[in-house]
C-alpha cells in the first residue's frame, strides 16, 4: 500500500510554501563553489537526490513503490515515459539557469525565469491536469496578476541596482557587461522554457484531486528523479569528459562536496514535500505557490550583498515585489 495521507488544505498550502523556501534557498551554494566546476556540483546534487528519493520511497512504501510503477505501466505506460522525460527536460533547463545565476546573480536572474515559469507552468498545469472546482478562473488570473507584478517590481529593482553600482563602481563579483548580461538573459529564457516540464509531469503523472489516473507520490517522485539524474549525468558528464575534469571529485573533499549534498537534500526534499501538497491541492494551485521561491531568492540576494550601493527606491521596489508575492500566494491558495 502506497503512503497516501489525506492532508488538510491549510496544511497542504503551508507545505507548498515550505517547499518553495527550500527551492529558493539551495541556490546560495553557488556562492561558495569558486572555481569548482558547476557540472560536478550538479552531478553530486542529483546523486544525492536519487539516494534521498528512492530511500524515502522504499521507507514509506516498501514493495508498493515498484508495485505502483508496474500497475500504472500495465494500464498506461505513457505516464511513466512522460514523467521520466519531464524530469530530463526540467533539469536541462535548470542547469542553464544555474550558469546565469553565477554570472548576474540571484536577484536579477530569478524574476526573468519566474515570469516564464509562472505563465507556462500554471497554464500547462490547468490544461493537462485540470482545475479544482472551488478554484475559479478569475482567482487564478488575479493571483497570476499579483505574481507578475512581483516579478516586474523585482526586475525594476535589479535594473536600478545595476545602474547605481555601475556609476559608483561597486564590485559585487557579478558581471555588469551589457553583452554578458544580454547573453545571460537569452540563456534564462531558453532554460526557463524547459522548467515548466516539471509542472507538466506533475499534472499528467501524479494522482491528485484533478487527476485520478496518475501515480502515487513516491513512485512518481522516483521516476521523475531518475529522469533528472540521467539528464544531469548525460549533460554534465559529457562536459566533464571533454574538459577532462572528472578528477575534481577526488581532488576536493567534503568542504566543497557538502554544497552538492545539501543542495540535493533541499531540492528534492522540497520536491517531495511539494508533491504531497500537490496530491491534495492539484498542480494548478501548488505550482504558483512554488513561484514564491523567488521571494527567498531575493532575500538571499540581499544577504549576499547583490544590492550593495543601491539607492533607497531599489529597496522600495523590492518591498513591493515581496508584498505582491505574498498576496498572490494567498489568493491562489485560499481555495476553500
Amino acid at each position: 500500500m502506497n503512503y497516501d495521507p489525506t492532508i488538510p488544505t491549510g496544511l497542504a498550502v503551508i507545505m507548498g510554501l515550505v517547499a518553495a523556501s527550500m527551492w529558493g534557498t539551495w541556490f546560495i551554494s553557488l556562492k561558495y563553489l569558486g572555481k569548482y566546476p558547476l557540472e560536478a556540483f550538479y552531478i553530486t546534487l542529483f546523486v544525492t537526490s536519487m539516494v534521498l528519493v528512492w530511500g524515502v520511497g522504499f521507507l514509506l512504501d516498501g514493495s508498493a513503490l515498484v508495485g505502483n510503477m508496474r500497475d500504472v505501466w500495465s494500464v498506461d505506460p505513457s505516464r511513466l515515459i512522460v514523467i521520466f522525460i519531464c524530469g530530463m527536460l526540467y533539469v536541462a533547463g535548470m542547469q542553464l539557469s544555474l550558469r546565469v545565476i553565477k554570472v548576474i546573480g540571484l536577484s536579477l536572474s530569478q524574476p526573468l525565469s519566474a515570469s516564464i515559469n509562472l505563465i507556462g507552468g500554471t497554464f500547462l498545469s490547468g490544461l493537462v491536469g485540470g482545475v479544482p472546482e472551488s478554484l475559479t478562473v478569475w482567482r487564478v488570473a488575479i493571483a497570476a496578476a499579483f505574481l507578475m507584478a512581483a516579478i516586474y517590481f523585482t526586475m525594476q529593482a535589479g535594473s536600478i541596482r545595476n545602474k547605481a553600482q555601475e556609476e559608483a563602481q561597486v564590485d559585487t563579483g557579478l558581471s555588469r557587461d551589457p553583452k554578458v548580461i544580454r547573453n545571460a538573459i537569452i540563456m534564462v529564457v531558453i532554460g526557463a522554457a524547459f522548467v515548466p516540464a516539471y509542472s507538466t509531469g506533475l499534472s499528467y503523472g501524479l494522482k491528485s484531486i484533478t487527476q485520478p489516473n496518475g501515480m502515487a507520490v513516491m513512485p512518481f517522485m522516483a521516476i521523475l528523479c531518475s529522469g533528472a539524474f540521467v539528464s544531469a549525468l548525460l549533460i554534465c558528464g559529457t562536459t566533464l569528459t571533454i574538459r577532462k575534469q572528472w578528477s575534481v571529485f577526488w581532488e576536493n573533499g567534503f568542504k566543497i562536496h557538502k554544497f552538492g549534498l545539501l543542495s540535493g537534500l533541499a531540492h528534492y526534499g522540497g520536491n517531495i514535500i511539494h508533491t504531497f501538497a500537490t496530491r491534495n491541492l492539484s498542480s494548478v494551485v501548488s505550482w504558483p505557490l512554488g513561484i514564491t521561491a523567488g521571494l527567498w531568492t531575493q532575500m538571499w540576494g540581499l544577504v549576499y550583498g547583490e544590492f550593495k550601493g543601491s539607492p533607497k527606491k531599489t529597496y522600495f521596489y523590492l518591498f513591493l515585489g515581496i508584498v505582491c508575492y505574498l498576496v498572490g500566494a494567498f489568493v491562489i491558495s485560499n481555495i476553500v
